[in-house]
């Protein structure tokens, strides 16, 4: 069943004409014009989408430092930095108490077995380079 077209011409509704026009009808915009919203984009390579980091990346990012003083990956300098820090941390441990001083004990002999270890590389390295 087909409706009539009057139905259909009963919902063309519109103005015509306005008779009366007062001033707060009047919408304006700013006088400086309306601001756009500011736009930042958001700073993401297309590779750090599509191919995200491992957990074991991730922890690495975390764990390593950004900035890296380059002497310290001397083996010479970092081995003085460790036996420099080892000395430090046996005095520290002498003013300490308690938990505190079993802690920092625990740290001066990890550096303690590090210094070592880098003993014995030094002098395998030695007798290797010798034949």
């Amino acid at each position: 069943m087909v409706e009539s077209p009057r139905r259909i011409a009963a919902l063309n509704v519109g103005v015509t004409e306005i008779n009366e026009w007062r001033a707060r009808d009047e919408q304006h915009l700013p006088q400086g014009g309306r601001s756009l919203p500011t736009f930042f984009p958001e700073v993401r390579p297309l590779d750090a989408i599509l191919r995200r980091q491992t957990l074991d990346e991730r922890l690495a990012n975390d764990v390593v430092p950004d900035e890296i003083n380059p002497e310290l990956l001397q083996p010479a300098v970092l081995s003085e930095t460790r036996k420099s820090l080892r000395d430090r941390l046996a005095a520290a441990a002498g003013n300490a108490t308690g938990q505190a001083r079993t802690d920092i004990l625990a740290g001066a002999a990890l550096l303690e077995t590090e210094v070592a270890l880098d003993e014995e590389i030094r002098e395998a390295l030695s007798v290797l380079l010798r034949g």
